[in-house]
């Protein structure tokens, strides 16, 4: 049975990106952000990863972090929010705070074809709660959707199946989130719905 993986970095939304990927038929399941990267790799059924948002900034002392040869095991993931940040962070980019928190619906604008946003407008709302920012990108990613005060509010590794999102699809307040959702776990993991409750 495929199996999408949550890594949980203290999201009040963490069960939510769960019942989500579930509802689509898709078994998921929430880790410790610190499972052992081998349970990861030696796991057959696991076809993506989600990194889940998260209350800390990643330069903290005490921040959640995780191990980067995640991003090397060949499998998708997904970083939302904190997760986006993480994954910039330890592959090379620069995050920083911003001088006011950005929180509520902010319209983006996607500007490069891509699998996440596939099948609906370039223009829509999205529900952002962030108070640091990727400003710097790594190297290998480019910035597929931004917003009037946020540059990158979705990134992707022109190669690898890695994206970023700073925004939370998996709330009803965001347009198309639960169609980006869909996206990921069909198109990108390509997953096989085989599970129901």
């Amino acid at each position: 049975m495929d199996k999408i993986v949550v890594l949980d970095f203290g999201s009040q939304y963490n069960q939510l990106i769960v019942r989500r990927i579930r509802d689509f038929g898709v078994y998921s399941e929430l880790l410790d952000h610190e499972t052992d990267i081998e349970i990861l790799r030696n796991d057959p059924s696991i076809k993506g990863i989600v990194l889940s948002g998260g209350p800390n900034s990643v330069y903290e002392e005490d921040a959640f972090d995780i191990d980067p040869e995640i991003f090397n095991l060949g499998l998708p993931v997904l970083g939302i929010c904190y997760g986006m940040q993480l994954m910039a962070a330890r592959l090379g980019g620069k995050v920083e705070g911003n001088q006011v928190s950005e929180y509520g619906l902010t319209k983006l604008r996607v500007t490069q074809a891509n699998p996440l946003t596939d099948g609906f407008e370039k223009d829509f709302s999205v529900w952002m709660s962030h108070g640091d920012s990727v400003v710097e990108m790594p190297d290998g990613f480019e910035v597929i959707a931004s917003s009037d005060d946020t540059e990158v509010v979705i990134f992707k590794h022109r190669e690898k199946p890695l994206f970023g999102l700073q925004f939370h699809p998996e709330v009803r307040n965001t347009e198309h989130g639960f169609d980006m959702i869909s996206n990921f776990v069909f198109k990108v993991c390509q997953a096989e719905k085989s599970w129901s409750m």
